[in-house]
């Protein structure tokens, strides 16, 4: 409610008091979104306005003192520079006041949430503006931003007793009381009585701030609840207003979008390793692959030509057996592929009990990562994790990205989709660092392992985005595939040839089983 007009209408008659004939000695900017005022009162003593006019969050501060950087900060409105105050307006039913100077300048103040912005005026024309993302603002006129409504009885009984059109300054919270105290329910008189009530509490300008789920908020109404600070003073107000928001409300925004970003970590490992066992329990469950080829090479005699499958003698569970085959090739044959299989199939064990392990330990990090963050009571202890938001921010932006968005292990890995989008992945999308990976001698997906740092990417996850490389080709249901592995700067593509098509360079091969995405 920082922003609402009751509150910036008791804030403009206090800043009157304050600056009537003081002079703007200061005006300039250092941090983004950020802009500073001093002025010299008349008996000679600094007053120093702060503006936060961020996207998520608008707020004045009064500082008692200010030392400006030697470096880094640009001043602003140079032409109002010692210009003296000769009134503070505020405007009727917006958000929005004024500080007037000699000279007939005029600096708005306009505290539209996230699209608070300065703009300064001179002889009512639009000059220069502080927020230049809102290029609307130049059109703003200053003669329109009153807004003077009738809001009598008379007024009232018209709208049968609707207070949007009359109070449309009231805003969700003042909505949100109204509604608690009975506003529906009550018949027109009432509803009448109920804001006049309301309106003579909000004259009384006694000043909240609480803590809340969503945050820190301040308001000119009681609420449920012990209050961080009760008061009178405007100035005092938005300076608790500030302090909390970002040593409890940012603290705690911060931590529970953290606890989330872990929760959902540890999620998500743990389906992939239920998985990953589950994989492993099918494999427990089946017959290996050179006790089958032991007993074709038994049986012979006994399996005929051209056939998909054939039922043999088990000696090793005193059982029959039905064993898959190769119809196009010879029995000794079907046999020699199991052998190989078999030989394969260690290879893949291994790397699946490597697999199991990573995420093992992956799941044991994200826990601790939670506790810490759990037991955290200050935004230092979180400056350590709060770089993981950034990357979990830029997934969900990933989205807009034309390819499949893969994390591994923290590492971003795209995935083409189909021909011409493989064209756009590799050609325009990667960079000469980026690792590039593609299931040989088959069709399939070009997969890129995004890497703007130039570190070393792990083997561990090349051999991940090896596996979605095979997942995303033709041998998608073999044991393992043969991976092309190689560096962006090493591809190249030439007008001959067809869509997806690309002439590798250079290039190293891994076996890796294809990924299994549910």
């Amino acid at each position: 409610m920082h922003n609402n007009y009751y509150f910036l209408r008791v804030l403009a008659s206090n800043l009157r008091q304050k600056l009537m004939y003081a002079r703007l000695k200061q005006c300039f900017s250092q941090e983004k979104d950020e802009l500073v005022l001093g002025f010299e009162r008349q008996n000679g003593e600094d007053f120093w306005i702060k503006c936060c006019l961020g996207p998520t969050f608008s707020c004045f501060q009064f500082p008692e003192t200010f030392h400006r950087a030697g470096r880094n900060s640009v001043d602003l409105f140079s032409d109002v520079l010692l210009a003296e105050v000769q009134e503070v307006e505020m405007y009727e039913n917006e958000r929005a006041f004024s500080i007037h100077f000699l000279g007939d300048f005029v600096l708005l103040f306009k505290m539209y949430g996230n699209r608070a912005n300065i703009i300064l005026y001179r002889d009512g024309e639009y000059q220069s503006l502080f927020q230049s993302r809102l290029k609307k603002d130049s059109e703003l006129s200053l003669a329109s931003i009153h807004r003077p409504l009738d809001q009598s009885w008379e007024a009232f009984q018209n709208q049968d007793g609707e207070w949007q059109t009359l109070f449309p300054t009231f805003g969700k919270e003042i909505k949100s009381h109204l509604l608690g105290l009975g506003f529906e329910e009550a018949n027109l008189k009432s509803r009448w009585e109920l804001i006049q009530s309301l309106l003579a509490e909000l004259e009384e300008s006694t000043i909240y701030v609480y803590h809340r789920e969503d945050g820190i908020y301040l308001s000119l109404l009681k609420s449920k609840g012990e209050a961080l600070y009760v008061g009178h003073d405007p100035l005092e107000a938005l300076n608790a207003l500030y302090k909390f928001h970002y040593s409890i409300g940012e603290f705690l925004k911060e931590k529970n979008q953290l606890l989330a970003f872990f929760q959902r970590a540890q999620d998500k490992t743990r389906l992939y390793l239920q998985d990953l066992e589950n994989q492993g329990n099918k494999r427990g469950a089946s017959v290996p692959y050179d006790e089958m080829a032991n007993i074709i090479m038994a049986h012979l005699h006994l399996i005929p030509a051209n056939v998909s499958s054939v039922e043999l003698p088990d000696f090793y569970r005193d059982t029959t057996i039905k064993i898959k085959l190769n119809a196009s090739l010879t029995a000794s044959q079907n046999a020699e592929n199991y052998y190989r299989k078999s030989k394969n199939f260690a290879k893949e064990l291994a790397h699946w009990q490597e697999q199991v392990d990573r995420k093992k330990a992956e799941i044991q990090v994200w826990e601790e990562r939670w506790q810490q963050v759990q037991q955290a009571t200050s935004r230092k202890q979180l400056k350590a994790f709060i770089p993981l938001l950034t990357k979990d921010t830029s997934q969900k932006a990933a989205e807009e990205i034309p390819f499949r968005v893969f994390d591994i292990q923290g590492w971003t890995v795209w995935v083409g989709r189909n021909a011409k989008n493989n064209d756009l992945l590799t050609m325009k999308y990667t960079k000469r660092q980026d690792v590039w990976l593609h299931a040989r001698d088959v069709a399939g997906s070009h997969v890129v392992i995004r890497n703007p740092q130039q570190k070393v990417v792990p083997k561990s996850v090349i051999e991940e985005a090896a596996g979605l490389a095979a997942h995303f080709s033709k041998r998608q249901h073999e044991s393992l595939c043969p991976v092309i592995i190689s560096s962006k700067k090493y591809i190249r593509k030439t007008k001959d040839l067809l869509p997806g098509q690309v002439i590798v360079d250079r290039e190293e091969v891994i076996l890796v089983p294809p990924t299994r995405i549910d």
